[in-house]
C-alpha cells in the first residue's frame, strides 16, 4: 500500500506499469500546475484503476490524465479538458470517456461545479476585454438565481456567457470561436445562450449593440 501525502492509501498493483505512471503523473501535475493535494488524489484514482486492471483497451497514458481531471474535478480546481489534452498528449475525448468511466467505477463524488470558475480560462483564450469577462460573470450569476445552470457543462455555460457578453459590448468574438476557447461544441455555445438570454431578458438582432444593457444596472 501507499501513503500520500493527503492521508489517501492507494492500493500498489506493483510493476512498472504503476511506477511509470505515476512519475508521468507527477510530470504532468507540473505542468497544469495543480496542488499537491489533487495530484496525490489523482495518484490514488490512477492506482485504483490499474490494480482494476482498466487500462486493458486503453493506454497507461489516458489512465493518468483522467485520473488528473477527476481529481482536479473533485477538488474544484478549475482545469477543462482541453487543458489535460494538451499537457498529456491524449486526446480529450478519449479522457473524457475514461474519466466517467473511472467515475462510476469509484463511486467518485464529483461536486457541481461554478461556471464562473472557467470565465477567466475560457477569456484569456477567445482574448476578449476584462469587461466583457466582468459581465459574463454577472450574466452566470443571475442564471444560477434564476435556477437554469443546474446539471448544465460549467464550460459551456462559461464560453455562452462570455460569447453573449462580448456581444452585447460589441466585441469580435463568435460563436465558434467561443466554443474553440472552451473546448465545446458550437452547438453548446448556441443553445445555452439561448438560456441565458432569457434570464437577463435582452433581444439579439444580427449586429451587436453599441451600448451596455439595462441588465447591467439591475
Amino acid at each position: 500500500m501507499k501513503t500520500l501525502s493527503d492521508g489517501i492509501t492507494a492500493p500498489e498493483p506493483g510493476g512498472r506499469s504503476l511506477r511509470g505512471a505515476l512519475r508521468d503523473l507527477g510530470s504532468l501535475s507540473e505542468r497544469l500546475s495543480v496542488p499537491v493535494a489533487v495530484r496525490d488524489k489523482a495518484a490514488s484514482i490512477c492506482a485504483m484503476g490499474l490494480e482494476r486492471g482498466l487500462e486493458k483497451g486503453r493506454s497507461i497514458a489516458q489512465i493518468t490524465a483522467s485520473s488528473l481531471y477527476a481529481a482536479c474535478r473533485e477538488k474544484q480546481v478549475p482545469t477543462t479538458l482541453d487543458d489535460v489534452a494538451a499537457a498529456s498528449g491524449v486526446d480529450r475525448d478519449d479522457i473524457g470517456k475514461c474519466y466517467r468511466l473511472l467515475v462510476t467505477e469509484f463511486d467518485l463524488k464529483i461536486p457541481l461545479a461554478d461556471p464562473a470558475e472557467y470565465v477567466a480560462t475560457v477569456a484569456a483564450r477567445a482574448k476578449v476585454s476584462p469587461k466583457a469577462e466582468a459581465d459574463a460573470i454577472g450574466i452566470l450569476s443571475r442564471a444560477q438565481k434564476a435556477g437554469i445552470t443546474a446539471g448544465k457543462d460549467p464550460i459551456g455555460l462559461a464560453a455562452s456567457a462570455l460569447y453573449l457578453a462580448s456581444l452585447l459590448g460589441a466585441e469580435n468574438l463568435t460563436q465558434s470561436g467561443a466554443a474553440e476557447a472552451a473546448g465545446v461544441a458550437e452547438a453548446t455555445v448556441r443553445n445555452q445562450c439561448k438560456s441565458l438570454r432569457k434570464v437577463i431578458k435582452v433581444q439579439l438582432g444580427r449586429t451587436p449593440r453599441k451600448r451596455r444593457p439595462s441588465w447591467s444596472e439591475a
